[in-house]
């Protein structure tokens, strides 16, 4: 089975992760009006690691939720098992493999 969108939230996720650490410094730096030149860096940084999170796991949702949305049918299924290991018919009865089959 596929899993969908998963390495979109995993990354997404982690970016998220690394913007708590890195942003809430500068960001107070930045908009109190004291920020010298070595703050403008790692706020950028963290904006860009906030927005790349956002996004990425925004994807990796819609990605996942996709196939809920849409109608299952034989065609569109994904295999649980080979297709040459499935009976023509599930219907019929089982080969005996050389077996006798009981009297009566």
């Amino acid at each position: 089975m596929q899993f969908k969108g998963t390495w979109q939230i995993a990354v997404g996720s982690i970016f998220l992760a690394v913007t708590v650490f890195v942003l809430p410094m500068p960001l107070f730096e930045v908009f109190s009006g004291i920020a010298g030149q070595g703050a403008v860096a790692p706020f950028v940084l963290g904006l860009g690691l906030l927005a790349g999170g956002l996004a990425l796991v925004a994807v990796g949702r819609h990605k996942r939720s996709r196939n809920l949305r849409t109608a299952r049918s034989y065609d569109t299924r994904e295999p649980s098992s080979a297709d040459g290991d499935r009976p023509g018919n599930p219907y019929a009865l089982p080969n005996s493999y050389g077996a006798t089959p009981p009297p009566g």
